[in-house]
């Protein structure tokens, strides 16, 4: 049902429909709830008595609630690429994180020179050691804020492995202690400049220039001109459940 979307159109609603089919489950199918309850137990959340899931429409894609309000993000995909993950303009990090100028014009003009060329280099080799040592000092806010949003109540990070009907739970306090540690002191560059953070996130100009949108797209206010973080859901969950760095906690679908 999907093969005729555009990716952007795609990805999004393989995440939407993963969201209501998981909340489906949850409040309709009692097998499947006693398999969610036993892998929020196993997980180490006290569950007393029956759950329910309802979505909702922030960060937090679902939540699942007893006396406990356990909020859920969902990650779905049907292969191991990457997939959005944050998208914001510039002026936002810059403004959350004290940017300095001179890092702020960098990741700028780079935006502006991919809209222009897709082609070109995101981050020049000159500019790679000053923005990989701004993100090496402000990687416990950047996985924080791109996982969470500081969202008090987003306890769980849900994957959705369409390919094997698999969904692996985690924790969200120990993915994010798990990302702070493996992109630290893995940061690098892809061929084409775009920034590696760790093995899992990647951060380049978010693109999207449709044909409904009339901004030029070298113009700074062109919705494609945000940063875009983006993350292998898939590719990180076969991390985890091969190296067993975290707690995890898998269901079968089907």
């Amino acid at each position: 049902m999907y093969e005729n979307m555009e990716k952007g159109r795609k990805e999004a609603r393989i995440g939407l429909d993963s969201e209501k089919d998981i909340v489906r489950l949850i409040n309709i199918d009692k097998q499947f709830r006693n398999l969610i309850k036993g892998c929020l137990t196993e997980l180490g959340f006290a569950i007393q008595g029956e759950i329910k899931a309802q979505r909702d429409e922030m960060k937090t894609d679902i939540f699942i609630e007893d006396d406990l309000k356990i909020g859920v993000s969902i990650k779905s995909s049907t292969k191991t690429s990457f997939h959005n993950l944050d998208r914001r303009w510039l002026e936002k990090w810059q403004e959350g994180l004290g940017m300095p100028d001179n890092i702020f014009k960098i990741i700028k003009e780079a935006i502006l020179r991919v809209a222009r060329n897709p082609k070109d280099y995101f981050i020049l080799h000159k500019d790679r050691e000053g923005v990989k040592d701004f993100f090496k000092r402000h990687t416990v806010e950047v996985i924080n804020e791109i996982f969470t949003h500081n969202e008090k109540d987003l306890k769980l990070l849900m994957i959705n492995d369409r390919r094997k009907y698999k969904l692996y739970i985690f924790k969200m306090e120990e993915v994010v202690n798990f990302l702070i540690k493996n992109t630290r002191d893995n940061i690098n560059f892809s061929p084409k400049g775009i920034i590696k953070l760790g093995s899992f996130i990647t951060v380049q100009r978010k693109s999207g220039n449709s044909f409904k949108i009339t901004i030029p797209k070298t113009s700074w206010k062109h919705p494609g001109n945000q940063l875009q973080f983006k993350f292998s859901p898939l590719r990180f969950a076969e991390c985890i459940e091969e190296n067993k760095s975290i707690k995890m906690c898998s269901v079968q679908l089907a």
